[in-house]
């Protein structure tokens, strides 16, 4: 937007109203001005949708209500082509797309979050405004060290209460009266009657959502209508029993049955939390499987993206996935190399392997090469930290040198001494897929260089060129990869115990500041995924999981898991993540569990091998085993099959 401080970053939803961005804050309302790591969501309010009363109005709930779980405005933003409510940012997106991962939450997750929500509620309430539209769409998304935490938006429709503080039924007789979501509404709001109560009973359905995956109640708005004000409610058994009575209470049909605050429902949920039959269930997966569908097909929504679904692809859809999974040894003993292994990557054509200061090279199955007899093994000056590949060679990081590696000599080339400083950390890089450029972090500076080829008697040389050094004050290194051959990624994790975060920069291969974004977690490892500008990282605290981050515009998906994955690796048919005890997850771009298999023991790196293989690092104290596997996995009616 001209002349705005703010820079549209993408679509990032469709209000009622309009559209919802994701946007960056600029230091100045300039074209050119820098921009910050400090992310908004602008609301459009089209004059078409959005009459002014109704933007009068819900921009009054937004600045009355000030509480951590709803939803902030920050300014208005007037521009030529519209106007815009300036919101918080949540990087989660809704409860709804997050209801339809597969499996997304723990037990005890998800009561926490619906425990979070009712405290938002508790505030309105007492503040006078029923919200009248309580259903996953509106309940909005943020990801901490502990998970999920939710935050209510969208007010266009909230309701003032005459007495502020009354749990009397007010009724409103106007042509919106009844204006909501049919399955979420409380049976008196069909007949333009709302209180408190009301939304207590939308987020009593919300909460047996979240638990079985599905709605008590369904059908067409008139079958609703019947079911809220009629039907029997059916608990499954696999709901605890003390979770049970607080879902019937707040379920109830008659508002004076239910419970009487949010706060009052939320004092329930935290008493269950500690009672013996839910706390052995904490840790469970929900939704738990629904029992008359058991053995049928799968939710649709399980074959969808985490970042993105089509509903009315994800209505077509029927696919069984049903996971079986196998696989057999390339080798029939591993490989044993003489030290402990300090990294395993592969790329299309070479698998390396560094331990101590030595780095094994093996061409990838069907991609052999003239290069003589593989593996070889290449002698390096110094101890081996990491490797980095790049098209046509490597560079291969020691604690203060980086060198240059090509497939023509394997000869060892410098292109980076740090000379005189000390540790560990002294230096970080990363080189893009072509091996063009290079970007290094040292102390106090980031700098960006180019390299050319030169061909010489030995094959290839690369020449260093500096092309931009930035100030870095932060007191310890980023980690650094290439997005893509024009951008660079630098992250900085910390695993602060009162303040975790991950800040990441982006900058293009010359040095120019991008952006950044910050998330309110320390994230450990991270690998690029094929999708642009999306990474899958492990957090470092809280339950184990493995998070998918889009950074242009931030989106953000978090698969829980039974055991926090050590190791993991991305090729182009999924993901594959191993625990210290060697359980193997395979999961398909999507990241839907695909197969599962037990492996090595404390596995210390993964890395695809051939179209479906993998190769295992696992080290003891002295030495390292290269467990070379292929798979075998199988999608029921599909049939596709991946097969080494």
């Amino acid at each position: 937007m001209q002349n705005s401080k703010y820079r549209i970053l993408g679509l990032v939803g469709q209000g009622q109203f309009g559209q919802v961005f994701c946007a960056s804050v600029r230091e100045a309302p300039a074209k050119d001005s820098r921009l910050t790591s400090q992310l908004v969501a602008l609301k459009e309010l089209s004059h078409q949708k959005a009459p002014t009363s109704e933007f009068l109005r819900e921009l009054w709930f937004l600045i009355t209500l000030q509480h951590p779980n709803i939803v902030t405005c920050r300014a208005l933003e007037h521009t030529a082509t519209g106007r815009y409510l300036v919101m918080d940012y949540c990087e989660g997106g809704t409860l709804r797309n997050l209801l339809k991962q597969d499996r997304p939450l723990r037990l005890l997750e998800g009561l926490q979050l619906v425990m979070e929500l009712l405290a938002g509620l508790d505030y309105a309430h007492r503040r006078g405004v029923v919200h009248c539209d309580i259903k996953p769409e509106n309940i909005l998304l943020t990801l901490g060290a502990k998970g999920w935490s939710p935050r209510l938006s969208d007010f266009g429709i909230a309701r003032r209460l005459p007495e502020i503080g009354t749990t009397r039924l007010h009724q409103e007789i106007s042509p919106d009266a009844t204006v909501g979501s049919p399955a979420y509404m409380a049976p008196e709001r069909f007949y333009g009657l709302y209180s408190p109560m009301s939304d207590i009973y939308a987020v009593g359905i919300l909460l047996f959502e979240l638990l079985m995956g599905y709605r008590p109640f369904g059908g067409t708005p008139g079958d609703l209508r019947w079911a809220h004000l009629n039907q029997r409610l059916q608990l499954p058994d696999a709901i605890p029993e003390p979770l049970q009575a607080i879902v019937k209470k707040s379920l109830e049909k008659l508002p004076a049955r239910r419970f009487a605050s949010a706060s009052q429902m939320a004092q329930a949920l935290r008493l269950i939390v500690y009672d013996p039959a839910v706390r052995q269930l904490g840790d469970c997966i929900i939704p738990w499987e629904n029992p008359a569908t058991k053995g049928a097909k799968s939710r649709p929504s399980e074959t969808e993206s985490l970042l993105e679904v089509d509903e009315e692809k994800a209505s077509q859809q029927a696919i069984n996935l049903f996971p079986t999974a196998s696989y057999c040894l390339s080798q029939p003993k591993p490989l044993i190399l003489s030290a402990p292994l300090a990294a395993l990557i592969a790329t299309e054509t070479y698998l390396y392997a560094a331990v101590g200061t030595e780095v094994k090279v093996w061409c990838q199955p069907g991609k052999q090469l003239v290069t003589g007899e593989m593996p070889i093994s290449i002698i390096m000056p110094e101890v081996v930290r990491g490797i980095l590949p790049a098209s046509h060679g490597c560079c291969v990081l020691t604690s203060q040198k980086l060198y240059w590696l090509n497939e023509q000599s394997w000869q060892p080339q410098c292109l980076v001494d740090m000379g005189f400083r000390q540790g560990p950390d002294a230096l970080k890089a990363a080189v893009d897929s072509h091996g063009r450029w290079l970007t290094v972090a040292v102390p106090g500076e980031l700098r960006f260089y180019s390299l050319a080829a030169n061909s010489t008697a030995g094959g290839r040389e690369q020449a260093l060129k500096l092309i931009a050094t930035l100030p870095l004050s932060e007191h310890y290194l980023p980690e650094l990869m290439f997005l893509d051959r024009r951008h660079v990624l630098a992250v900085w994790s910390d695993n602060e115990p009162k303040n975790p975060q991950t800040i990441f920069r982006v900058y293009t291969r010359r040095g120019t500041p991008v952006g950044s974004v910050r998330l309110a977690t320390s994230v450990g490892q991270m690998l690029l995924t094929p999708e642009p500008y999306t990474l899958l990282g492990i957090p470092q605290s809280g339950k184990a999981a493995v998070l998918l981050m889009k950074l242009w515009p931030l989106k953000v998906a978090r698969i829980p898991f039974e055991s926090l994955p050590v190791s993991a690796c991305v090729a182009n048919w999924g993901w594959v993540l191993a625990d210290v005890e060697g359980q193997i997850l395979v999961l398909n771009t999507q990241g839907i569990q695909v197969g599962n298999f037990s492996g090595p023991v404390a596995p210390r790196a993964i890395a695809p091998w051939g179209q479906t293989g993998l190769v295992i690092a696992a080290n003891t104290e002295e030495e390292s085993h290269l467990h070379f596997l292929d798979l075998d996995i199988e999608q029921s009616n599909s049939r596709s099959s991946i097969k080494g």
